[in-house]
C-alpha cells in the first residue's frame, strides 16, 4: 500500500518527469496570464497538500491497524492459522462469498453447540433430581436403621423378661414337686412334653389331673399367682412375636433400600462418566466461541482494510484526474526550473 501511495505522489515530483517533460502551466508560460497561472498553480498546490495530508492520515491509520493485527496475531495465534487455512489476504478481497460461507458454517456450528448445551443442562437437572432422591433414600435408611436398633433392644428386653418368667416358673415347679414328694410316693415318670405350657397344665392341681387315690395336695403357690405369671408369659411371647415380625419387615425394607441405593450408585457412576464428556464438549464450545470471535475480528479488520484500499484508490484517481485536466488545459509543458 505504501508503494501505491508513493506511485501516486511521485506524479507531482520533478524526479518522476522524463527529460523532455516539463510542468504544465508553469509561471513562464506566455500563453496564459500571470493571474491565471498563479491561480491554477495555487489550486494544484492546495489540492496536492490536502491529498498529501489525507494520505498521511491514512498511512497512520494503516500503521495502527497493522500494529493491532500484529497484537492479535501474537495474542491469538489461531487468527493467522485461520487466515492461512482459508486463503484470506490482508490487502486483497476478491470475493465476499467465502466470508458468507464461513459465516454460515460458523453459525451452524454455534447452533449445534447451543443444542448440545441445552441437552447437557437437561441431563444436569436429571442428575440433580437423582442426587436428591439418593439423599432422601439415605435419610430413610438411617431412620429405619435407628428404628431397627430400637426394635432389637425392645426384643432383647422382652427376651430377658421371658427368661426371668421361665426361671420363676421353674422355681415354682421345683417347690411344688418338692411338696408333692413329701406328701405322696413318687409317681411314674411322665413322657417329656415339648410344649412348656402343656407341662405346666399337667402340673395344675385338680380332681381331673390328680393321680387316682391321691389326696388333693395343697400347693405352696396360689393358682392366681401362677395364672398371672402364665398370662404375663403369653403376653411377653406375643410381644416378642410382634417384634420379630416388625424386625423382618424392617430387614426387608432395608434390603429394598440397599437395592435402590446400589442402582442409584450405578446410575451416578454412569452420569459421572457422561459428565466427563460434557466437560469435553464445554471445552470444545469455548474453543469454538474463541474461533468465532477471532473470525469476526479478522473479518472486521479485512473489511476496514478493504475500505481503506478503496479510499486510497479513489484518491489516486482524483489526483490523476487533476493532473490530466492540467495537461489538457495547456498546449505544452514547461518545467518550473527552466523559468528561473
Amino acid at each position: 500500500m505504501e508503494s501505491m501511495f508513493e506511485d501516486d505522489i511521485s506524479i507531482l515530483r520533478q524526479e518522476a518527469l522524463g527529460p523532455s517533460e516539463v510542468w504544465l502551466d508553469g509561471p513562464g508560460d506566455p500563453s496564459l496570464g500571470d493571474d491565471m497561472c498563479s491561480a491554477s498553480h495555487f489550486a494544484l498546490i492546495t489540492a496536492y497538500g490536502d491529498i498529501k495530508e489525507r494520505l498521511g492520515g491514512l498511512e497512520r491509520e494503516n500503521a495502527t491497524l497493522r500494529r493491532r493485527l500484529k497484537v492479535y496475531e501474537i495474542k491469538y495465534p489461531l487468527i493467522s492459522d485461520f487466515g492461512e487455512e482459508h486463503g484470506f489476504s490482508l490487502y486483497e478481497i476478491k470475493d465476499g462469498s467465502l466470508l458468507e460461507v464461513e459465516k454460515v458454517s460458523l453459525q451452524q456450528r454455534l447452533n449445534q453447540f447451543q443444542h448440545e448445551l441445552q441437552k447437557n443442562k437437561e441431563q444436569e437437572e436429571q442428575l440433580g433430581e437423582m442426587i436428591q432422591a439418593y439423599e432422601k433414600l439415605c435419610v430413610e435408611k438411617s431412620d429405619l436403621e435407628t428404628e431397627l436398633g430400637e426394635m432389637r433392644a425392645l426384643v432383647e428386653t422382652h427376651l430377658r423378661q421371658i427368661c426371668g418368667l421361665e426361671q420363676q416358673l421353674r422355681q415354682q415347679q421345683g417347690l411344688r414337686d418338692a411338696a408333692f414328694s413329701n406328701l405322696s410316693p413318687p409317681p411314674a415318670p411322665a413322657p417329656p412334653c415339648a410344649d412348656l405350657d402343656l407341662h405346666y397344665l399337667a402340673l395344675r392341681g385338680g380332681s381331673g389331673l390328680s393321680h387316682a387315690g391321691w389326696p388333693g395336695p395343697t400347693p405352696s403357690v396360689s393358682d392366681l399367682e401362677r395364672r398371672r405369671l402364665e398370662e404375663a408369659l403369653e403376653a411377653a411371647q406375643g410381644e416378642a412375636r410382634g417384634a420379630q415380625l416388625r424386625e423382618e419387615q424392617l430387614q426387608a425394607e432395608c434390603e429394598r433400600l440397599q437395592g435402590e441405593l446400589k442402582q442409584l450408585q450405578e446410575t451416578r457412576a454412569q452420569d459421572l462418566a457422561s459428565n466427563q464428556s460434557e466437560r469435553d464438549m464445554a471445552w470444545v464450545k469455548r474453543v469454538g466461541d474463541d474461533q468465532v470471535n477471532l473470525a469476526l475480528a479478522y473479518t472486521e479488520l479485512t473489511e476496514e482494510l478493504g475500505r481503506l484500499r478503496e479510499l486510497s484508490s479513489l484518491q489516486g484517481k482524483i489526483l490523476r484526474t487533476l493532473l490530466q485536466e492540467q495537461a489538457r488545459s495547456g498546449g505544452q509543458r514547461h518545467s518550473p526550473l527552466s523559468q528561473r
